[in-house]
């Protein structure tokens, strides 16, 4: 196998491809092929998948992944198409599709770029005043701690608030 087949294998694509991403320079990566940075720089040219491999630089592909984790954030439509076959041939369907919000890509998403409000992580939560909550309101109280001589003097309460429900469509016992 030739030099130049070696390098367009999906291995070594694989590898071409990290070494961009990692910022490696392009004369580190022609001394790592075998080769002399113009020799790296033709094959560039003429064999399209290794100049593909190289193309997508450590920046660049951060900024692609930045856009596909906003765009799952956000939510997006896509046009689906197939082909199906009728009575009188072939037919190119086209369908539009939405793909909800991902509720994991939000939260990376805000947690990343505003860590000051959205990464909280370990952190107690604010307190919620008792009046806005029932269970914050009786406190730490367990349902032993309860003093049950005083649940007699809850039921005249009770029965005095039942006119309050409708009963209409309801048969009395």
């Amino acid at each position: 196998m030739k030099q130049y087949e070696f390098w367009q294998q999906p291995r070594q694509l694989l590898l071409l491809r990290g070494w961009a991403r990692d910022g490696v320079p392009e004369r580190e990566i022609a001394r790592r092929m075998g080769l002399k940075p113009m020799g790296l720089r033709v094959w560039r040219r003429r064999y399209r998948a290794i100049g593909e491999a190289l193309a997508l630089t450590g920046e660049m592909a951060d900024y692609q992944v930045e856009d596909a984790l906003l765009k799952a954030a956000l939510g997006y439509r896509y046009t689906e198409e197939k082909t199906e076959q009728t009575d009188r041939g072939e037919k190119l369907v086209t369908t539009e599709k939405d793909v909800a919000p991902n509720v994991t890509a939000i939260s990376l998403w805000l947690k990343r770029r505003r860590p000051e409000v959205w990464d909280r992580e370990g952190e107690e939560p604010p307190e919620r005043p008792p009046e806005n909550n029932l269970l914050d309101a009786l406190g730490d109280w367990e349902r032993e701690v309860y003093d049950r001589d005083a649940i007699p003097e809850l039921q005249p309460a009770a029965e005095a608030d039942h006119d309050v429900v409708e009963t209409a469509g309801l048969s009395e016992p």
